[in-house]
């Protein structure tokens, strides 16, 4: 009896046996297909495959943690297809994890500096650095809302460099302001800040320059004209030219007249702007070199490049009538001559408002 026993256990067993290894396939397949609509369903991006009993993981997760709930959710799936839907598996995770994207560096400048243009039309042109994709998103929408349709980025670029936390807040009072302007223009460098420009409004030209001149930690000023009320004397129309040779400079090529870079034009355009603003005055053009070569030369070198300057502005509106060209050759540095940056500086034209004759 007891071997009669025996042996049916074994057949049993046997039958047992043969059985698992013709549905182990079956219950393999749906196991990974139980694993692999869990992990869908989650939005895991994993992919599964099955060998007997493991269940390996593949893909790219972007976090250690997205590849350990990958394989929670792998080990936790229950078989579908098995009676008592058993977790009976095991899980393999081959994952890999995604590389982290190289942080931009943002380029450094010196000197710090953003300008915005505004003719007749409305028109307004923004040039300038910012310190983040933020802030620059700030600055076009709030300059496309006061101007819509007439706004040129004509380059707002990303740059570290900014002078203190308060240069967002002064180039958006900046837009403001020009808005209030019929035409006009600001230049920031730095921790400075110049908004010139006309308006047919008193209270505007008033409330702008007593905004520039309250601006905390930055030496603001305003030069803004109202037409017809006789207030643009020699000084305020001295000072409008000075205003707008803030930080820039005439340039010409080496040894010759021929004015040279796109700044140096956008500066004339500027001087021929505020020059005629004020009518009234005539003014001097004058020429400065350094001392390298010989005093005659430069005093040639320097009245061909004022004259020079004369006509581009006569070109682009002011009376030649109202312009003297003149040349000093080195007679008046402002600048060390026996240094690189000396020279530099002296190396200039400069704009004399006079009374009319």
């Amino acid at each position: 009896m007891g071997a009669k026993w025996f042996w049916g256990i074994i057949i049993l067993a046997f039958l047992s046996l043969l059985w698992a290894l013709f549905t182990a396939p079956d219950r393999s397949d749906a196991m990974g297909e139980d694993i692999r609509n869990a992990l869908r369903s989650t939005g895991s991006n994993a992919e599964v495959s099955m060998s007997g009993n493991v269940a390996t993981l593949t893909g790219v997760a972007q976090t250690d943690d997205e590849m350990a709930r990958a394989t929670s959710i792998a080990e936790n799936t229950e078989c579908s297809a098995c009676e008592g839907k058993k977790r009976w598996h095991r899980v393999q995770n081959d994952m890999s994890l995604a590389k982290a994207a190289p942080v931009a560096t943002l380029p450094e400048q010196s000197p710090y500096i953003f300008n915005a243009v505004k003719d007749a039309d409305g028109n307004v042109v923004l040039d300038g650095y910012v310190r983040s994709e933020d802030e620059r998103k700030r600055v076009l929408a709030q300059a496309n809302a006061l101007f819509p349709g007439k706004v040129t980025n004509r380059t707002v670029r990303l740059a570290t460099g900014s002078p203190n936390a308060d240069w967002g807040n002064v180039l958006s009072q900046n837009i403001d302001d020009l808005n209030r302007l019929d035409k006009g223009r600001f230049a920031m460098e730095d921790s400075r800040s110049v908004i010139t420009g006309m308006t047919s409004s008193t209270d505007a030209r008033d409330a702008i320059t007593a905004r520039a001149a309250s601006l905390s930690n930055y030496d603001g000023s305003a030069t803004i004209t109202v037409p017809n009320t006789g207030d643009k004397t020699q000084a305020v129309c001295q000072k409008m030219l000075d205003d707008v040779k803030v930080g820039k400079k005439i340039n010409f090529a080496y040894n010759k007249a021929d004015i040279r870079g796109a700044e140096s034009f956008d500066l004339l355009n500027a001087l021929a702007a505020a020059a005629k603003e004020c009518a009234a005055f005539r003014i001097n053009v004058e020429g400065h070199t350094d001392s390298d070569g010989s005093a005659d030369y430069n005093q040639r070198l320097s009245e061909a490049r004022a004259n020079t300057v004369v006509a581009y502005l006569t070109q682009n509106g002011v009376a030649r009538e109202r312009m003297q060209a003149i040349g000093l050759g080195e007679v008046k540095p402002i600048g060390d001559n026996s240094t690189s940056e000396g020279k530099a500086l002296n190396r200039r034209i400069e704009f004399v408002v006079t009374q009319s004759e």
